[in-house]
C-alpha cells in the first residue's frame, strides 16, 4: 500500500530547499522553470542533479538539447521563482525584464543569481513521474552579498530561518 499522497507532501515540506531555476536552450528559443529538486552528485567529475517532472514541456527540452544550466535564487527573487513555475507563462513572457547571459552550453545564466552551474547532460534515469538529469558542470559561478530563497513547510522564507525554530 503507498503512503497517501498529502501526508507525504506534508512530511516533505519539513525539509528546507533552496529554490533554483533551470534553464536551457532549444530550437532558437531559451526556456527556464522553477526546480527545488536539485543537489551536488560529485565533486570528481563534478556533478549535480534536478528532477522534472516527465509530463511537463521542460522534460523534453532537456532531454533534446542535452545541457542546462542551474541558477540559486537569492533572497529577493521569489518573483522569478513564482514567475518560472507557471506553466501558462510563455517562455519570452518568463524571460521578460530578466538580465542573462549565455555561458559555455548556451543555457541562459541569471545575471543575479547566487550562483549558476552550466551542465551537459551526462546521463538520465526515469524515477516515477520524473526523470533524475545528471549534469556535468562545464561552467559555473557566484555572485556575494545576498542570502538565499528557502522553501519551507509550502512558503518562501527568505536568508536565515532560525527565527522558525525560536532561535536568533
Amino acid at each position: 500500500m503507498s503512503p497517501d499522497a498529502t501526508l507525504f507532501r506534508e512530511v516533505m515540506s519539513q525539509f528546507a530547499t533552496g529554490i533554483t531555476v533551470v534553464t536551457t536552450r532549444a530550437d532558437g528559443q531559451i526556456h527556464g522553470l522553477t526546480v527545488n529538486a536539485f543537489c551536488s552528485v560529485s565533486l570528481e567529475p563534478p556533478l549535480v542533479l534536478v528532477c522534472i517532472n516527465r509530463n511537463g514541456y521542460f522534460h523534453e527540452l532537456v532531454t533534446t538539447s542535452r545541457f542546462f544550466a542551474v541558477n540559486i535564487l537569492g533572497e529577493d527573487q521569489e518573483h522569478l521563482s513564482r514567475r518560472f513555475a507557471i506553466p501558462e507563462v510563455s517562455p519570452s513572457e518568463r524571460f521578460r525584464s530578466v538580465c542573462y547571459r549565455m555561458e559555455a552550453t548556451g543555457a541562459p545564466v541569471l545575471n543575479d543569481a547566487l550562483g549558476w552551474l552550466d551542465c551537459r547532460l551526462t546521463s538520465s534515469y526515469p524515477a516515477g513521474d520524473h526523470t533524475v538529469f545528471i549534469g556535468e558542470i562545464v561552467a559555473l559561478g557566484r555572485t556575494n552579498g545576498t542570502k538565499p530563497l528557502v522553501f519551507f513547510q509550502s512558503r518562501y522564507h527568505r536568508g536565515d530561518m532560525s527565527h522558525l525554530n525560536g532561535t536568533s
